[in-house]
């Protein structure tokens, strides 16, 4: 008998079991895409890394080493399991080419290196161990798709050429956040080309399972070793591999989030209305004996029906669309360790979605238990919940809102100009890098020229170098200190400000956390002062974020320093910014060792891909939301028209018109929708800026502002969704015409 019925109410109410159905495969599909990408991204960058044998601390060093020393100091220390030194020898970006593609205005530091013998791998498609030939050359993946480049492609360094032989996994260096790439090549080859480049030593360690990557690398700096370069740990990179698409990921199950309270508003609305409906149905099975509890399983195995297919139907899907966002994650990390057990904890997150959804239509039906046989046969519940069903169009149209500003206004901060300051970059026009070779003759040749440039407006010279601080508990760190004018071009400060002065210092975020300082605290600096080491003591003025060289970083004013420079940076602001294009182009060949790029250059290099996968997410996002108001508003009116059939045919009774009915419908929908936009917008301002605060500050970047759009927040949003308001609501409306004026009277029979 509950067969035939189930049957027979699917077949009566088809509009609303699509839609039931819909809702629950949306819900399932999104659920199961963000926990299906996110598995395999982590099981994938997992096997990578493991694969690879990624280091657990490494020591980037520019200039003359002991290897014997480092050596020594390696055999000491129980917790070291391998230890080598690598050389990766920095190329020119103006040099190389790869087919009809240059990499001049490539903002990464690319170049040669040979194959480990320890560990620390490079790999091929099939994350093995790549052998390369002499001739060949193997290019990062990540520039595969960039610079559609191909196997067979020639490879060019100055007059030098090789082929491209295949494709190389680095698990240090994959992301395009990380700034610098490696080619693979022979070690003949390496050595035929070493003159084409200025050699860098990468200086890394294998611990032991369990040891302590922050004591080891508190013990390496107390030894006084090399540290001319950043220094990168495992949970670094690892967290570095995983933001590009991570981010993305995270989006869409804060959209899943959303569209499963969505689902529960709209399913639990359409049981209450079906509730009512067949009360007097409940009623009469009450009244000949049939329990509460076989009269729940009958509405709880019509959803579980419905529920099952829905999770089928998103599940098919979310694979559709998983294929191709992981696309990106597929190239980069290869596939994920296990499979079989991503698949199964999608399921499981579909499973979850559809569990909740069933939930509340259990705690929907407890008005069921609690009615008696006459109330429920005198419809006793029949003129309940009205005004709450336009109050949900308000509340759904807030959440789709809300569901679209949040992902587009991460777009919009990320590749806004001024980003670059919670990156602990000046925002200029342009920035200049002098990183190879002699560091202090090319940057005064380079500033000299600026001197005299008509064109500059501006510019401010920033020389980083290493160097030993001690804080007051006596504890000692090395920091990488950037002195120069730091009003010039100010970065973004969550506390605090730039340094003025000699005996003041700034401290990068991720520094100030694991110094454990405040603004107001003292260290003292060792510096050179014409040979001679000195003790300077500065108060910390400020804090700020940095994503750039491992997050950690210091700015200061210290004057009459020669302590070694590691490398200088020049920004610069043209008094016309629409020169900049053209002063880049003149400049670029005026020093061997000069990078010189647009700041908007810099940020498509470093945040491009991770821009471009938010906004693969934002139009997804934009599109459901169409879709999801549509079906909501659609649904929403029959149900209303329904509940309302016999007042509207007593008004057509009285000489009313249909088009007089259907405008009183829309200019009650219009308040509903107005306000729930506007409720929308606020939310998706004010709380989509700590979402979005939360997610950007897993890089490093926090205390920065949403970039709204105006057009985009005040305007095109709210319009595109009025419209998919409105246009379902034309649709419904159509029902009113199929309204007679002599159903009023039947109603009153009865």
């Amino acid at each position: 008998m509950f067969k035939r019925l189930i049957i027979n109410d699917f077949g009566k109410n088809r509009l609303i079991t699509i839609f039931t159905c819909i809702f629950m495969a949306v819900t399932a599909m999104l659920l199961g895409l963000s926990i299906f990408l996110f598995a395999r991204l982590y099981s994938s960058i997992d096997m990578l890394m493991t694969a690879a044998e990624t280091p657990h601390f490494l020591q980037m060093h520019t200039g003359q080493i002991d290897k014997e020393k480092i050596a020594g100091f390696a055999e000491k220390r129980e917790d070291v399991e391998k230890m080598q030194i690598l050389t990766f020898l920095n190329l020119q970006n103006s040099q190389i080419s790869i087919g009809d593609i240059s990499f001049e205005t490539n903002m990464q530091d690319n170049g040669l290196c040979v194959q480990s013998e320890c560990f620390d791998y490079l790999l091929d498609a099939k994350n093995d161990v790549i052998s390369v030939n002499s001739g060949e050359v193997y290019v990062p993946v990540a520039y595969r798709n960039e610079y559609d480049i191909k196997t067979g492609d020639i490879f060019r360094i100055g007059n030098e050429k090789l082929t491209v032989a295949g494709f190389l996994r680095d698990s240090q260096m994959n992301s395009m956040m990380a700034s610098s790439k490696r080619f693979l090549v022979s070690e003949s080859d390496y050595e035929r080309l070493r003159y084409l480049g200025s050699e860098e030593y990468l200086i890394e360690f294998r611990l032991k399972e369990g040891s302590d990557i922050s004591a080891f690398d508190s013990a390496y700096k107390d030894m006084g070793l090399y540290d001319n370069g950043p220094t990168i740990t495992y949970p670094l990179i690892k967290l570095m591999n995983a933001l590009s698409d991570g981010i993305m990921i995270l989006v869409i199950l804060l959209v899943s989030i959303v569209v499963l309270i969505i689902s529960i508003l709209c399913i639990r609305y359409i049981l209450l209305t079906e509730l009512e409906k067949d009360m007097k149905q409940i009623g009469m099975m009450k009244a000949v004996g049939i329990s509460r509890k076989d009269i729940g399983y009958l509405y709880i195995s019509k959803y579980m029906i419905l529920s099952v297919i829905g999770c089928i139907t998103g599940m098919i899907f979310a694979l559709i669309i998983a294929g191709k966002l992981a696309e990106g994650i597929r190239d980069l990390y290869g596939e994920p360790k296990n499979a079989l057990y991503v698949y199964i904890l999608m399921l499981t997150g579909s499973f979850a979605g559809q569990a909740v959804i069933l939930l509340s239509v259990r705690q929907s039906l407890s008005k069921t238990r609690k009615l008696s046989a006459v109330a429920a046969l005198a419809g006793a519940t029949e003129r309940k919940g009205k005004k709450n069903m336009w109050h949900t169009a308000s509340v759904i149209v807030a959440a789709s809102v809300f569901m679209i500003l949040v992902p587009l206004g991460m777009k919009n901060t990320m590749a806004a100009p001024d980003f670059v300051t919670y990156m602990g970059i000046g925002n200029s026009h342009i920035r200049a890098d002098i990183r190879q070779n002699d560091i202090k003759s090319q940057t005064d040749r380079f500033i000299d020229a600026i001197k005299k440039d008509e064109r500059v407006d501006r510019y401010s010279l920033m020389q980083t170098s290493s160097y030993k601080v001690r804080l007051e508990n006596g504890n000692t760190y090395n920091l990488m200190i950037e002195n120069g004018d730091h009003g010039a071009f100010p970065v973004n400060y969550s506390e605090g400000a730039a340094p003025k002065n000699e005996n003041e210092i700034a401290l990068s975020i991720l520094n100030a956390e694991e110094m454990d300082l405040g603004i107001g605290d003292k260290i003292s600096v060792f510096m050179e002062k014409d040979g001679t080491a000195s003790e300077y003591k500065c108060v910390i003025c400020g804090i700020y974020s940095d994503i750039t060289n491992g997050g950690k970083s210091a700015k200061a004013c210290l004057k009459d320093d020669t302590t070694p420079i590691m490398w200088s940076i020049i920004y610069i602001s043209l008094k016309d910014e629409g020169l900049a294009g053209a002063w880049v182009n003149e400049y670029k060949d005026i020093s061997e060792g000069l990078k010189i790029v647009r700041i908007r250059e810099y940020l498509e290099g470093m945040y491009g891909t991770t821009i471009r996968n938010i906004s693969n997410a934002s139009f997804m996002t934009v599109t459901l939301s169409g879709v999801i108001i549509m079906v909501v508003i659609m649904l929403l009116m029959r149900l209303i028209i329904w509940k309302e059939r016999s007042e509207s045919s007593l008004k057509k009774a009285l000489g009313l018109r249909t088009l007089k009915i259907c405008t009183d419908y829309l200019k009650k929908l219009a308040v509903y929708v107005i306000s729930g936009i506007f409720l929308g917008v606020l939310t998706g301002v004010l709380l989509g800026q700590r979402l979005a605060g939360t997610l950007l500050g897993m890089m490093g970047a926090q205390g920065f502002k949403f970039v709204i759009d105006p057009l985009s927040t005040f305007i095109y949003v709210p319009v595109f969704i009025a419209l998919s308001a409105f246009v379902a609501a034309f649709v419904s409306l159509r029902e009113i015409k199929r309204i007679s004026a002599s159903e009023c009277l039947n109603s009153g029979l009865e």
